[in-house]
């Protein structure tokens, strides 16, 4: 078991890459977008981001971001789901993390940090996925188009133009995002353009601002994609990380 400390500033960003151990993110501040071949994953403060070992992937950041992370080696991880994912914190479970990390000087027997982390597996596996990812296609083609749109959510072109850009026909732009994400290409460029928000809504931006740098031009429609996506409206969610961030600086 390791634990690292991370500070990074804002556009920090690194190449593909894998791990021979699995990785637990969890953050103080800031948000921490990791994609892997098939997904795109956003941690936010109060989420917990898990890679099992061997799972090539990359991160950046867009705004500055502070955490850690824990690796572990597979053997220490049979209690943890088997695929990646992003996971509610409660209290419980930063308890834990803040017992393990309390504890890395390894001065405490090796058979309670097993016990701890076997815990701690066990509350992650049983915990639902937060709707915190983003499916994307893996044709070349259909990925370019992904790809430009979450550079710009807010991209004037519409779906003929953004076909024709990337050598593809409507039809087969479409097709591709059908197969390959599980929702139309309407569907995942809504859902694409709420998910990238929220390095908006944590950045403290109002609500109106992030709507249009999402490529609203209703607010009321932002707010309620987005309330459906998560349950909650911006500055409900907006409200919950500040809270979430506060409670860790002041317990760290």
């Amino acid at each position: 078991m390791k634990i690292e400390k991370f500070d990074y500033d804002s556009l920090h960003s690194t190449p593909w890459h894998k791990h021979a151990s699995g990785q637990l993110y969890w953050l103080n501040h800031g948000i921490l977008v990791i994609e892997t071949t098939s997904v795109q994953w956003t941690v936010t403060p109060g989420s917990l981001g898990w890679f099992p070992a061997d799972v090539s992937h990359r991160a950046w950041v867009p705004t500055g971001v502070k955490g850690q992370s824990l690796y572990l080696e597979p053997a220490s991880c049979p209690p943890f789901p088997a695929h990646p994912g992003v996971y509610g914190a409660d209290a419980f479970v930063m308890a834990i993390l803040e017992r393990l990390c309390r504890e890395g000087d390894f001065s405490s027997p090796a058979e309670y940090q097993r016990h701890l982390l076997k815990l701690l597996g066990f509350e992650i596996a049983g915990t639902p996925d937060l709707p915190l990812q983003l499916t994307l296609p893996v044709d070349r083609r259909a990925r370019n188009v992904a790809n430009e749109l979450l550079k710009n959510p807010a991209c004037a072109l519409d779906q003929t133009q953004l076909a024709k850009q990337w050598g593809l026909s409507v039809r087969s732009l479409s097709r591709l995002f059908t197969q390959q994400t599980g929702l139309s290409f309407s569907q995942w460029r809504q859902q694409a353009k709420v998910v990238t928000s929220l390095q908006w809504v944590l950045a403290g931006l109002p609500v109106s601002e992030v709507a249009l740098r999402s490529g609203y031009s209703n607010v009321s429609a932002y707010i309620d994609v987005f309330r459906q996506r998560f349950g909650k409206t911006p500055g409900q969610f907006q409200n919950a990380l500040l809270r979430t961030e506060s409670r860790q600086k002041a317990s760290g």
